[in-house]
């Protein structure tokens, strides 16, 4: 079974497989009033009990204060580029880049430019 993605968050049921064409996410963002008012937006792609995959833009500046996740997260970059920091760990992390992170580090985030990313959390 597969579902096209609509805008809000796909719940897979089990033996079931969906679908998200990210640039048509990318242009429903940019396109929203969110977008247009604030330094940053983000959408859960695809969500269930267990993980959750967020497509996030954030506008040059925008920064995510220090923050812990309860499980382990992944970042991936697909434009622009942001400031990663967790702990006194601090690296500029490009378009292409991926980034993995433990559960319960504290970090945070700078966009140094107009940025796409993917964020996944998973909870064990």
């Amino acid at each position: 079974m597969t579902s096209e993605h609509s805008g809000q968050a796909l719940r897979p049921t089990a033996g079931a497989m969906i679908t998200v064409t990210i640039a048509d996410e990318i242009s429903r963002i940019r396109g929203s009033d969110e977008w247009k008012s604030a330094d940053r937006h983000a959408v859960s792609l695809v969500k269930d009990a267990a993980l959750n995959i967020m497509l996030m833009m954030l506008k040059k500046g925008a920064q995510l204060s220090e923050h812990r996740t309860k499980g382990p997260i992944t970042v991936q970059l697909l434009s622009g580029s942001i400031r990663f920091s967790a702990g006194a760990d601090q690296r500029v992390i490009s378009a292409g880049e991926i980034v993995g992170l433990d559960r319960e580090v504290a970090h945070s985030v700078e966009a140094l430019e107009e940025s796409v990313l993917i964020l996944t959390t998973a909870i064990a």
